[in-house]
């Protein structure tokens, strides 16, 4: 495996070094002084808790973690910027969990490795119809059902890339990104699962906002990861979302979305999938109800159902996260959200249905709640808690979340 410094980054470098160096000809040295002292610095700590009671687990877990995150980016020179970003994750108190690296597997899995971690390093260009970023960037695309930056754990996924972004007309965004390292939340030390993945993914986005109620959407994600083939694949799908202002209280939102994933390259399965999201929400007077359906395809013929191995997936499928990989019977999703504002504090409240997709199968219900409040623009503190009750599939879990945050 390549060190988690490599792949991009090198091209990085030149690319960065070739920029400036030729740009810089015409430009006097305190010009380029003046772009990288006019540079942003953002310093963020993350305090968590996360308390894990798993039926299928000996015991139960407990991790207390503190990210520390250091982010600078330059000021702008001949439309050209940098940004680079360190994480380090270290431990509160004993380890009484698995890390997916300690082989402590009498506990549950909580995957939030500690270490010292480059999370981002790119050089951005902005031109008058389009950018091009150039390293190891965050990529979070739509949704982020099938591309994200999984922010909820303590090491981010990011990757190692390149992105170019047109907008060739009002209203028309395209966005094209190929990936030679997928950076995931296991790292930044070796071990299994990968800290990071070679890949040769192309991902493609076309947004066109008709009109303010309207928006259409479509992409095309081929991903192809040579050390773990069974997630190779191409998906390609459509949405369409909007939200109508119905009177001055009442506003409704929607989305609707349908996609096709299939085997690619050296995928030894051969298969094909639907992906299928109805979703519909309406506000009034600061709170939000929703109701959405959301279904994950299986290819019964194969055994395989769909999967998103880049999405966020804690945003999916509930917060216990039971079904970070797809069975192979699929799944379908109903949920009943409510969210808001109450009191100055911001409440989120979802209850799921989990049916499989292919076999009949009752899997479970599961209930989310949330409580957040932020003060003084800065400080945010959190509350948050998932119960999973098992019909067909996996075991009961119950998940609590007390989380701490200062932005500075």
């Amino acid at each position: 495996m390549r060190p988690v410094y490599a792949n991009v980054l090198p091209s990085l470098v030149v690319v960065t070094a070739t920029l400036f160096t030729t740009q810089g000809l015409a430009q006097s040295d305190s010009d380029l002084a003046a772009a990288l002292t006019a540079g942003t610095t953002n310093l963020t700590f993350w305090l968590r808790s996360e308390q894990v009671d798993d039926a299928g687990f000996a015991s139960d877990a407990v991790a207390n973690t503190l990210r520390t995150r250091l982010s600078w980016r330059s000021g702008e020179w001949h439309n050209l910027d940098l940004l680079l970003e360190m994480d380090h994750v270290s431990y509160l108190g004993d380890d009484r969990f698995n890390n997916t690296r300690n082989l402590k597997t009498r506990y549950p899995v909580i995957p939030d490795p500690d270490g010292v971690d480059l999370n981002q390093a790119a050089v951005h260009y902005r031109a008058d119809k389009g950018s091009v970023t150039v390293g190891r960037q965050r990529l979070l695309r739509d949704n982020q059902r099938f591309i994200g930056s999984v922010g909820w754990r303590q090491n981010e996924q990011t990757f190692d890339a390149v992105t170019l972004s047109l907008a060739p007309v009002e209203n028309l965004q395209l966005d094209y990104v190929w990936v030679d390292n997928t950076r995931r939340i296991f790292g930044p030390e070796a071990g299994n699962p990968p800290a990071a993945l070679d890949s040769d993914h192309h991902l493609l986005n076309a947004r066109w906002q008709l009109r303010p109620v309207l928006a259409l959407s479509a992409y095309r994600y081929a991903l192809a990861f040579s050390e773990a083939p069974g997630l190779s694949s191409i998906t390609q799908g459509v949405a369409v979302t909007g939200a109508v202002d119905a009177t001055e209280e009442l506003k409704i939102d929607y989305r609707a979305e349908y996609a096709r994933q299939f085997d690619h390259r050296n995928n030894p399965n051969d298969y094909s999938a639907d992906y299928l999201l109805v979703s519909a929400g309406v506000s009034v007077g600061g709170l939000r109800a929703a109701l959405s359906h959301e279904s994950l395809g299986a290819d019964q013929r194969a055994g395989v159902a769909m999967q998103t191995p880049l999405a966020t997936l804690h945003a999916f499928q509930g917060w216990a996260d039971k079904f970070l990989t797809t069975p192979g019977f699929g799944i379908r999703d109903t949920t009943l959200a409510l969210s808001g504002n109450v009191a100055g504090a911001s409440l989120m409240l979802a209850w799921h249905d989990y049916r499989a997709d292919t076999a009949g199968l009752d899997l479970g219900q599961e209930l989310n709640l949330q409580v957040s409040r932020t003060f003084a623009s800065r400080y945010t503190l959190a509350a948050k808690f998932a119960e999973y009750r098992a019909e067909g599939f996996s075991t009961d879990t119950q998940k609590l979340w007390l989380t701490a945050e200062a932005r500075f």
